[in-house]
């Protein structure tokens, strides 16, 4: 029995809403962590409340902030999808950061995977990762020198980032282009390559 065992339990219980509904249901979700009964009681009690539903949102909004605010053209472009690839993403990787730039290349990573492994179609989504990861990167790079990014890409870009422009619309081009990302001024520049 100790405090961190507890945390432990109390912690993956909100990181998986899943769980809390087992364990409402009856099943044994605590029998993997090292409680006294007391401690077991307690965490039964605190999963049937209210306020643990509540818990269990908040975690998963704070997990999708950091991904949404650097990937939101990717979210879109995923669609009906994007629910379930973050339910995998977060149950693949429960150890969640709430550093904006980890979390979002740590989804990115997941899309690209998954759609190298013929999970998820890549195209237009793909591409979207890319230039998305990149643009946080050149906004976040410490000197002038990092703030620059050539990213070549298979859609275009302007179609890519068009929110009227659905992604089953969107074609590949017969030939890359490269997009280059300005973040040295006081406003980002996304443009084609000259």
């Amino acid at each position: 029995m100790s405090i961190a065992e507890f945390q432990r339990a109390f912690a993956d219980l909100i990181a998986a809403p899943e769980r809390c509904l087992d364990l409402r249901a009856g099943a044994d979700v605590l029998a993997e962590y090292a409680l006294s009964a007391r401690e077991q009681q307690r965490l039964q009690a605190m999963a049937r409340e209210e306020g643990m539903s509540i818990n269990c949102s908040l975690f998963r909004v704070n997990r999708l902030i950091p991904v949404y605010s650097v990937l939101p053209n990717s979210c879109r472009l995923l669609g009906g999808r994007l629910m379930a690839e973050l339910d995998a993403f977060w149950a693949a990787s429960r150890h969640a950061t709430l550093q904006y730039r980890w979390e979002a290349w740590r989804f990115g990573l997941w899309l690209r995977e998954r759609i190298a492994a013929g999970l998820l179609p890549g195209g237009p989504v793909e591409d979207m990762v890319r230039l998305e990861l990149a643009i946080f990167d050149a906004q976040a790079a410490a000197d002038a020198d990092g703030r620059q990014r050539i990213v070549k890409l298979r859609y275009d870009p302007d179609a890519l980032l068009d929110p009227a422009i659905a992604v089953e619309e969107l074609a590949p081009s017969p030939t890359a282009i490269a997009v280059v990302i300005d973040a040295t001024g006081k406003q980002l520049s996304v443009r084609r390559a000259a």
